[in-house]
């Protein structure tokens, strides 16, 4: 999140007053001397020792007006004089009685106006460093943080909504299955109380039967006619043997509803659980000196360079526009005005194969993945396709958007300039196996960052680059999207054109190139936008795409030339 810095050398402590009373006094660098304001606190202790040294008059403080004497602190010592001395052994400021008692014999007693005049000159340095660069460095820390804070609220809010779905799709089932066992149960019990119906109809005839039989026969035995009598005996027929053939009949029993609850702990595996925030410890480190970085990128800008042609291959193309290659392994990619982009050796420059694009169309860029898998974006289809085993995939199809530059990054995400169909808005969009997980588009004022993207590169410190082709300017944010600075071009050595930037790569050490095509130069700046210098010569004609391996061999792919050379420093 937070760019890397130099390593610098610490500025010196200030010596405490342990240290002084010790009598182990060394001398140090100007920056590191201090006033107390508790003047009497550094010769309270006594001035045992005392010599005939001649003592300093006040007609030797050139820098301070004898108006001004009399703001100067008195020594407790020596009340009749001020501090008007200042030793720069024992870091305490002195009075002419003090240098006379021979406490400070041997050491280097200046002038007190010196010292005021070196500390003031410390503390305009001071000042402006603290203005330009530190007080910026904790801004950019802050806003970095408070785009961090907004971004956990929104994950939480966006947990806590998926929670409350979640709760409420279970409901959601759990009714639905409670109707439909509703349901299932109602049929059921229709069914069942079909069947005992039709058994109780059955046997309700039988039982009628029966006592209608009894009724028959008691009406036989109370019979008074004994002439009906004996002709009813005599055509009696019994019936008893029928109704002792008891039909088949069945018994119901309804089985129990036995629900399965899951507890709540296979519950919560079924749903899924909360993850835990991670944290990301990010290092302390010391900042640099700013002024040193100032004198050390001018002396690196005035320095002397020179590169190495290794060698060059024929693209074969009528304009060569963009080259990628992977950090590991023989991956050289190169595409131009054709729908073929061309893989070759990066040693040989060897045509390995040639892959042609799902449309036809020409490629905008390409990139290698860490896997070193090409992937390429067709800005007329609106596509962004993955080249595996020869075969072309879609990964991300847009529809009011056009995707331009493409670089991999070293999480091995995606960062894709996209750009409205329409011209009107441009933006930089991190995928993350398919999906959207950045936006880039505006700075902390809601201006527009880019115009018309044409090349964006991740550094090692996961800044953000872009060449911009129509503010001709190169654009440099932070992983989270704030602005660092921008680029536009190196104001004290002057080419013919204007600068004109378009390909980029970076190194191991986050220096940042460019290609300035219409200057036939690769400018390399550090990453804190510092100009170092031109990576000329080689016959560099029209520079356009960059790219660099692992051992800093610098492949640049020329436009009209339709070579790409490869180049190494020769230092």
């Amino acid at each position: 999140m937070i760019f890397q810095l130099m390593e610098e050398k610490p500025v010196p402590k200030p010596r405490t007053k342990e240290q002084m009373a010790g009598g182990r006094a060394k001398r140090v660098m100007p920056e590191a001397m201090v006033f107390f304001h508790n003047w009497s606190s550094f010769h309270g202790r006594s001035h045992r020792r005392r010599s005939s040294e001649p003592s300093i008059k006040k007609e030797h403080l050139h820098g301070i007006r004898k108006s001004q004497l009399h703001t100067l602190p008195s020594c407790p010592e020596h009340p009749s004089y001020r501090y008007d001395q200042y030793c720069q052994q024992c870091e305490v400021p002195a009075c002419p009685g003090c240098v006379t008692s021979g406490l400070h014999r041997g050491h280097d007693v200046q002038n007190i106006s010196n010292v005021f005049d070196l500390m003031r000159e410390i503390v305009q340095k001071d000042t402006q460093e603290l203005d330009m660069f530190i007080s910026p460095f904790y801004d950019t820390v802050m806003s970095d943080i408070e785009t961090t804070h907004k971004i956990v609220v929104a994950k939480h809010q966006e947990r806590k909504k998926m929670i409350v779905e979640v709760g409420k799709n279970l409901h959601k089932i759990v009714d639905n299955i409670t109707q439909r066992y509703l349901k299932d149960e109602n049929e059921m019990e229709a069914d069942d109380l079909k069947q005992i119906q039709s058994l109780e109809m059955r046997f309700l005839r039988l039982r009628n039967q029966v006592r209608m039989t009894v009724d028959e026969n008691h009406q036989i035995l109370t019979n008074n006619d004994f002439t009906k009598f004996i002709g009813q005996l005599l055509n009696y027929t019994s019936k008893n043997q029928h109704f002792r053939d008891v039909p088949e009949r069945f018994e119901m029993v309804v089985a129990d509803f036995n629900p399965s609850i899951p507890e709540e702990g296979e519950l919560c595996e079924i749903i899924g659980s909360l993850g835990i925030t991670k944290t990301k410890s990010i290092d302390r480190y010391r900042l640099p000196i700013l002024r040193k970085i100032t004198d050390k990128s001018h002396k690196t800008a005035s320095s002397s360079h020179s590169y190495h042609l290794l060698g060059k291959i024929r693209t074969g193309f009528t304009r060569t526009a963009r080259v990628s290659c992977s950090q590991d392994g023989d991956q050289l990619y190169v595409c131009g005005d054709s729908k073929v982009i061309k893989h070759f050796s990066k040693e040989k420059f060897e045509l390995i194969e040639e892959v042609q694009t799902l449309t036809g169309n020409e490629p905008f860029d390409i990139t290698v993945t860490k896997d070193g898998v090409l992937v390429y974006t067709d800005w007329e289809d609106g596509s962004i396709n993955i080249v595996k085993g020869g075969k072309v995939e879609g990964l991300v199809k847009l529809t009011e958007w056009k995707p331009q530059a493409i670089c991999c990054t070293y999480t091995n995400e995606l960062l894709v300039a996209i750009k409205m169909a329409d011209h009107t808005q441009s933006k930089i969009v991190r995928y993350h196996d398919c999906k959207v997980t950045q936006e880039i588009q505006y700075n902390d004022s809601r201006t527009p960052l880019y115009a018309n993207p044409a090349f964006v590169e991740e550094n090692k410190n996961c800044d953000i680059i872009v060449s911009d082709w129509t503010n001709q300017v190169v654009v440099v944010v932070t992983r989270l999207g704030k602005f660092r600075f921008s680029y536009t071009g190196n104001l004290q050595t002057s080419k013919n054109k204007k600068f004109n930037p378009f390909g980029l790569a970076t190194d191991s050490q986050s220096h940042i190139l460019i290609s300035d095509c219409d200057n036939f130069v690769v400018h390399l700046i550090d990453k804190n936008g510092q100009f170092l210098h031109y990576i000329e010569g080689c016959h560099l004609q029209y520079p356009w795409g960059l790219c660099i391996d692992k051992l800093n061999v610098l492949f640049v792919a020329e436009c009209y030339s339709n070579d790409v050379k490869r180049i190494q420093s020769q230092k």
